[in-house]
């Protein structure tokens, strides 16, 4: 590794990078601390977009079809990711992802027009991926041996924290006027600070090689199924969490409680579930969190009636479940060649995207044909797929 234009010039080849203990930690802080921004705010826009279109009429399924533009977009601008972070690199990549992003927050007020706003979420997930993807490749590349499951459970958990206080925010300020999005935009746009004052600790992006994408998918199949299962499973949980919760008879606050508490235990647990990663080996606390996870399905109408055990039962379940994804996120670091590294993280976010859109959808119907149940049903056979999957192919 040789310096330059005061920066590290990272070369591909090597697996992390030569820095000292301090510097790995300042990289890591402010990666970090850039995700925190950027969780915040698309954690205040999903239910901003929502409730902003809800009160102007608009159907559930309109709205529903809105939010499927983020992942749409990152299905279609995938491919190019690879080729864009290594013609811009690292830094101004990630700049131009995150001014952009901003931006198309900004236009929302500015254009309220159900059509404009089909166009700019899809826009935003389009260049909001280009910071999806640089931090995880970051964060792979910064991370070592012995390290890379805690690195990717504080990941998780600033992630989802991030997720968790822009709801707040939007409570406390409302959905009304220019204000939200004002936030929403700040908080995007401020997440680029901690990067540029660490840039010069900023890794290179692995150069880009055509065909790479496919290479990455075929390579780390169990990885990739992660992915799609982990998507699966954790947008059905997120979207209908609270309506399986209604139609067992509990009144709306209990039900939103249930979502609460399973987010909450993403939060807590992702750091002791990447320390025991680290400790008893990352395919090992897969099997685990899998396990766990079709248990938690399996236990849910039972416990659904008892909140003495139902609250432990969400805050495990909901960290086992979301670990899914980060585990496999830590495999694929620990195979996938470093001039791969890039591309490998598009295909798995690719993949899960396609999970997160087909999850709700498939659980949706399941429960209207089955009853609540249905939602059960739908993760169940997702995480025992992801067992069969495990058992298939997991230890080649």
């Amino acid at each position: 590794m040789k310096r330059g234009k005061g920066r590290l010039d990272c070369r591909p080849a090597m697996d992390s990078l030569s820095l000292t203990d301090s510097q790995r930690r300042l990289s890591l802080l402010a990666i970090n601390l850039c995700v925190l921004g950027v969780g915040i705010g698309f954690g205040a826009l999903v239910p901003l977009m929502a409730l902003r279109l809800a009160a102007r009429g608009i159907d559930a399924a309109v709205i529903g079809l809105n939010a499927a533009m983020f992942p749409l977009a990152v299905l279609l601008v995938g491919p190019l990711l690879p080729w864009l972070m290594a013609r811009l690199g690292t830094l101004r990549a990630l700049y131009l992802g995150l001014s952009l992003t901003a931006l198309t927050v900004l236009l929302l007020p500015a254009f309220p027009g159900l059509g404009a706003w089909f166009a700019l979420r899809f826009l935003s997930g389009a260049v909001a991926s280009i910071e999806w993807v640089i931090s995880e490749t970051w964060l792979n590349i910064i991370a070592t041996e012995r390290d890379r499951g805690r690195i990717m459970g504080f990941y998780a958990s600033v992630l989802a924290a991030g997720f968790a206080i822009g709801p707040l925010m939007i409570s406390a300020v409302g959905v009304e006027g220019w204000l939200p999005f004002l936030l929403v935009a700040l908080a995007i746009g401020l997440a680029a600070l901690p990067v540029f004052l660490a840039a010069r600790l900023a890794p290179a992006m692995p150069p880009h090689h055509p065909g790479s994408l496919g290479a990455a998918l075929r390579a780390q199949p169990l990885v990739m199924a992660c992915g799609l299962g982990g998507g699966l499973m954790d947008f059905a949980l997120f979207a209908l969490l609270p309506i399986y919760g209604l139609r067992h008879g509990l009144d709306a606050d209990s039900a939103v409680l249930l979502l609460s508490l399973f987010i909450g235990g993403n939060v807590l647990l992702q750091i002791p579930i990447g320390w025991l990663a680290d400790l008893t080996g990352r395919r090992a606390a897969l099997l685990a969190s899998i396990v766990v996870t079709l248990l938690g399905a399996l236990l849910l109408p039972l416990a659904i009636g008892s909140g003495a055990w139902l609250y432990p039962l969400l805050v495990l379940w909901g960290g086992t479940t979301f670990a899914i994804y980060t585990l496999g996120l830590g495999l694929l670091g620990d195979g996938a060649p470093p001039a791969q590294l890039a591309a490998a993280n598009v295909a798995l976010v690719m993949v899960y995207q396609i999970g997160s859109t087909l999850g709700p959808t498939l659980a949706g119907t399941a429960m209207d044909l089955i009853g609540p149940e249905g939602l059960v049903v739908v993760v169940a056979l997702a995480a025992a797929g992801l067992l069969a999957a495990y058992f298939k192919i997991g230890r080649s």
